[in-house]
């Protein structure tokens, strides 16, 4: 796995040897983002795992950009497309991870985030992964080399240490 910067990093999927406790599969609209929101939510809450707040928030404000950016960015967001959302819980410790459906046609790309030198403040999009990196420590990523198949962003939430 790789961080968003494309640098190797240890932990999260990694750091979970087994299935995702939870999976769903969404249609690529943008209705589909406010549905993530609240299944992230409701596992979150309902899970066997005592999470603050603050950790519940910022994980949904993570799948709603990870989520927007599989509609935005690849085909997942034409007629008949989906994305899937996957997260694991531990004690102290959750990961979100979404598969789109790859690059659309003729135009390869790669998840990626502005550095702050060359970030564009002014704009109305780009700075979603941005969010996402902030939000997590910059415990987030993406898998290399990207399939043609698909894209796989993922994040890492922990709870602050007592």
């Amino acid at each position: 796995m790789h961080n968003i910067t494309g640098r190797p990093v240890p932990g999260c999927p990694g750091t979970f040897r087994h299935a995702a406790d939870h999976r769903l599969t969404f249609a690529g609209r943008p209705a589909s983002i406010g549905v993530l929101r609240d299944w992230v939510a409701r596992h979150i809450r309902l899970g066997r795992h005592a999470y603050p707040p603050s950790l519940t928030d910022d994980l949904v404000i993570c799948a709603s950009e990870m989520g927007t950016n599989a509609i935005r960015h690849s085909r997942s967001g034409l007629p008949g497309g989906v994305f899937t959302a996957s997260m694991w819980q531990s004690p102290g410790c959750v990961c979100l991870e979404v598969r789109d459906m790859g690059p659309h046609p003729g135009t390869p790309s790669i998840p990626h985030i502005p550095d702050s030198a060359s970030a564009d403040f002014t704009g109305e999009s780009g700075r979603g992964l941005g969010f996402v990196s902030a939000l997590c420590h910059g415990r987030c990523g993406y898998t290399l080399p990207p399939s043609p198949r698909g894209h796989t962003v993922w994040c890492e939430l922990r709870t602050p240490p007592r």
